[in-house]
């Protein structure tokens, strides 16, 4: 039998994904390679593909009542690559490229890459392990990664504001120099890692199966990656200055809204803490 033949639709949108994530990790090594800062940023987008596709293929399982073996190790191993192993070398890319203050000093940022990606894996195992539908604990991966692309998108937004708004620049400078050093990065790769395998972090079923209004969050933030892309590809052509105010708006409200849904794990652990105790 073909394995071909195996495939459902759910395995192709996945598949998809993986090739979005494998673009990116090109994208990015190109726009070092020319020295080019927009292919990186490119690429980032490249990557939101794949994260699409990661909340898109779940829902075509669960519409469709798809599930396969092979389906099962697809994700994993797609999960592994979009976002284990592509959001550290854009960032590392990003950081040869002259992005971050210190640059020069890449074995700190291989240090933290080092870091992210295996606490990721470890983290892929152990879902596949532990998963019994009935929630799960840490941060799962797409949403580390998310916050890592997203807070770089903000970082590269935010210091080419000083054409816009130089005043505005000005005054938080000190903050942007140091969110924009390596070692800051470093730290928030590692503390990510940290996440995807803390305990304090829990979420009920509802999460998992991104049931409930959690359903709603989900499409919302998707439609919103979807509307700063479409929009900030529109103004580069039109209006630069207003695709960079896009480009820094839109990265800060999606990381406003995962630091939310990191609390709600840490609420949900508390909660749960207390009623083991009562």
């Amino acid at each position: 039998m073909s394995v071909f033949n195996q495939l459902l639709l759910k395995d192709y949108v996945t598949i998809l994904g993986t090739v979005c994530a494998t673009i990116a990790i090109f994208l990015a090594i190109m726009g070092l390679y020319y020295s080019d800062p927009q292919l990186i940023l490119i690429a980032t987008f490249s990557w939101a593909g794949a994260l699409g596709t990661d909340l898109f293929d779940g829902l075509i399982a669960r519409k469709l009542n798809q599930t396969n073996e092979i389906g099962k190790e697809i994700d994993s191993l797609s999960d592994a690559v979009s976002f284990v192993v592509a959001p550290p070398v854009i960032i590392l890319c990003a950081g040869l490229s002259g992005e971050f203050v210190a640059y020069n000093a890449p074995w700190i940022l291989i240090f933290g890459m080092i870091v992210f990606t295996f606490c990721g894996i470890i983290r892929l195992a152990w879902f596949n392990v532990e998963n019994t539908g009935e929630g799960y604990t840490g941060l799962v991966t797409p949403l580390s990664a998310a916050i890592l692309m997203l807070f770089y998108i903000s970082h590269y937004h935010f210091t080419r504001l000083s054409t816009v708004w130089p005043d505005y620049h000005l005054a938080l400078s000190p903050i942007a120099n140091f969110f924009g050093n390596v070692i800051t990065i470093v730290v928030i790769m590692i503390i990510l890692g940290i996440l995807n395998l803390a305990p304090i972090l829990r979420y009920g079923l509802k999460m998992q199966k991104k049931r409930g209004v959690w359903k709603y969050y989900l499409i919302g933030l998707g439609i919103f990656l979807g509307i700063m892309i479409i929009l900030s590809s529109i103004f580069a052509g039109v209006n630069q200055n207003i695709a960079i105010i896009v480009g820094h708006v839109f990265p800060l409200g999606f990381l406003f809204v995962i630091l939310a849904y990191v609390v709600h794990g840490f609420i949900n652990y508390l909660t749960s803490r207390k009623n083991d105790v009562d």
